[in-house]
């Protein structure tokens, strides 16, 4: 291998940088952004330098060696695991794209909804665990939340790269649209009746996540079908958002599972 394989592609005026060898490797793998440089710390390279190499040779992305000091300054972090892709931002999805990609048979569709989560670690986390379920999507707010930044990226393990991402104006808007199309609408709340086990959680559903120390919104709430909890024992009467998160979606995806007969994707 050399460096500067590839021909350098035209830079736009809107791009990223990837870190960590996860996210660079799992976004040439996805092919959603497109990837116009590569750069790795060493000349002898790692495995997985070496894998994250080959992909971008197969792919004629161009990639060269630098030293430490220069991926921490172009990617803005110390976590960057001796590799960095310069890339274009990844594409936000339509609710309706989203929608449209359901089966005849929908019941399996399951939508995340997170109404203001403001820290990359948690939707990181969360994007994770949602992939691992098999959900259709996940949806944000423009305003106020986190996006699909490259710190969320590598809290995700590179899950982020394979996600379908939406960002919305307007989420209790975009609730009512989902009811429209016969998504049922539960959303996580501490004083709801029922809890997770109780409740039904097999799809086409949306499931709504509040944001960190705040909850779901009022407005958000009144638009959900029904609200549902985790169960708590002790004094601590919350968890954080994204372990609350995963809670919640793999008792989702418990039930699937035995209402369908089996996993509902290829990972059982």
């Amino acid at each position: 291998m050399s460096a500067g394989a590839g021909k350098q592609k035209a830079l736009p005026e809107h791009r990223e940088v990837l870190y960590g060898i996860h996210p660079v490797i799992e976004a040439l793998v996805a092919g959603k952004r497109t990837i116009y440089s590569l750069m790795v710390d060493r000349q002898a390279l790692s495995g997985r330098q070496a894998r994250a190499v080959e992909l971008a040779e197969k792919a004629g992305i161009p990639w060269k060696v630098v030293k430490p000091d220069q991926i921490r300054s172009t990617a803005g972090s110390n976590q960057h695991q001796g590799i960095a892709a310069v890339v274009s931002p990844l594409p936000n999805y339509s609710l309706s794209s989203i929608l449209s990609e359901k089966k005849g048979d929908d019941s399996g569709f399951l939508l995340v909804l997170l109404d203001g989560i403001v820290d990359p670690n948690n939707l990181g986390a969360i994007v994770r665990t949602a992939y691992s379920v098999g959900a259709d999507g996940l949806v944000v707010p423009k305003d106020r939340a986190v996006g699909a930044i490259p710190a969320v990226s590598k809290a995700s393990a590179g899950a982020l790269e394979h996600s379908n991402l939406c960002r919305v104006t307007n989420m209790a808007g975009t609730l009512q649209k989902l009811k429209k199309e016969g998504v049922w609408v539960a959303g996580l709340a501490m004083e709801a009746d029922q809890t997770i086990f109780q409740a039904d959680l097999k799809g086409p559903l949306a499931l709504v996540i509040g944001g960190e120390e705040k909850g779901l919104r009022p407005l958000v709430k009144q638009h959900c079908d029904f609200l549902v909890r985790i169960p708590l024992c002790g004094l601590v009467d919350s968890l954080n958002a994204s372990v609350a998160a995963s809670v919640v979606l793999y008792e989702s995806f418990r039930q699937r599972q035995t209402n369908y007969g089996g996993a509902t994707c290829g990972n059982p």
